[in-house]
């Protein structure tokens, strides 16, 4: 039977470091040394945080006793902790363990748990928002005196030249000539038709003068200005325009918060599958299926099992060591999964 590893964090979290927990190994507690190996391109973790296709074996000189009987721990570093963490969302880690002396070796898929922190995550977070670390001067920043800046007097402004007053033109006030009293009073009649005909000639000249009555010019015709063009939409989170529009990371985060259903997401997946995304299609995976997600847990498991496996880029090859590890992750959310467990027994060493 395989051993089941884990890469837990450590109480209180630590960036870099984590605890590599080790069920169900059956060899000694001393001298023992391990080798981690990814399925993407089987190449192994070296000591200087590369990857190459020859074995590295980090040694440890001996496990501690876990909270459990069964259970093997060492502290590992950055070394360790940093490259799988970068690369858990895109492959899964084999891991070899074996004793110095040549005895007994055993095989397992490391788990990486939630919660880790990179090395670099922990620096980042250190340079943003530790401020007990800044010291401030107690001795107030001197000023050191400018120089006075000595701008010239200001000449006195001419004054500007009064312009001759022109002479106000004199209105002449007309004269009031007095109304010359009526020599006799014959003189009425006369005035009267006088007025008469004055009036008269006046309503026929203010009649000829009437303008006459514009024809209102025509409205130009109001121009209808196109509707504007609608923007365009968004594209979803989840839609293959995203997938190539953004980062991995960032396009599972937006869509796995848009929380689609088991049926959904499988399509999704299916989707990023054909157009080569694999590394979304493996994140997709992973983060639903150690979610608790059985559905799903179930279809990446197949995606490795020699049963069901069908060869495509994603998926090249199958792996019943990463098959096993996915069945059980299956079990420990819904142990009474009776394919789960039949599978998980029959790809066992």
């Amino acid at each position: 039977m395989p051993i089941r590893v884990d890469l837990l964090a450590l109480e209180p979290n630590i960036p870099g470091q984590a605890r590599l927990a080790v069920k169900k190994w059956r060899g000694a507690s001393e001298k023992l040394e391990f080798s981690i190996q990814r399925n993407q391109d089987q190449f192994y973790l070296q000591g200087d945080r590369t990857w190459s296709n020859n074995p590295f074996w980090f040694q440890v000189p001996c496990f501690n006793q876990g909270p459990d009987e069964d259970v093997l721990e060492t502290l590992i570093g950055p070394d360790v902790v940093d490259p799988l963490l970068e690369g858990s969302g895109s492959s899964n880690f084999r891991i070899e363990l074996r004793e110095l002396d040549g005895g007994l070796v055993d095989q397992g898929v490391v788990r990486p748990a939630q919660g880790l922190l990179s090395s670099i995550a922990g620096g980042e977070t250190r340079a943003l928002y530790d401020g007990g670390n800044m010291s401030v001067p107690e001795t107030p920043l001197e000023i050191p005196d400018m120089p006075s800046l000595e701008l010239p007097e200001p000449q006195p402004a001419a004054e500007p030249l009064s312009a001759t007053p022109e002479p106000e033109p004199v209105v002449a006030e007309p004269a009031v000539t007095k109304p010359a009293a009526p020599k006799k009073s014959n003189l009425l009649p006369l005035i009267l038709g006088v007025l008469v005909l004055l009036a008269i000639a006046l309503g026929l000249w203010l009649w000829l003068k009437k303008p006459a009555v514009e024809t209102p010019a025509e409205a130009p015709p109001a121009v209808t200005e196109p509707a504007a063009a609608s923007e365009p939409v968004a594209a979803g989170p989840c839609t293959l325009e995203s997938m190539a529009s953004q980062s991995e990371l960032s396009f599972v985060q937006n869509c796995i918060r848009e929380a689609p259903d088991s049926a959904a997401l499988l399509e999704i997946i299916a989707t990023a599958k054909q157009a080569g995304h694999c590394g979304i299609a493996q994140r997709l995976y992973a983060n639903r299926a150690q979610a608790g997600d059985v559905q799903i847990a179930h279809a990446y498991a197949r995606e490795y099992d020699p049963e069901f496996h069908q060869p495509s880029t994603c998926f090249a090859e199958a792996d019943a060591a990463t098959a096993a590890y996915w069945y059980e992750t299956i079990l420990a959310s819904a142990p009474d999964d009776a394919q789960a467990r039949q599978r998980f027994e029959e790809l066992q060493p």
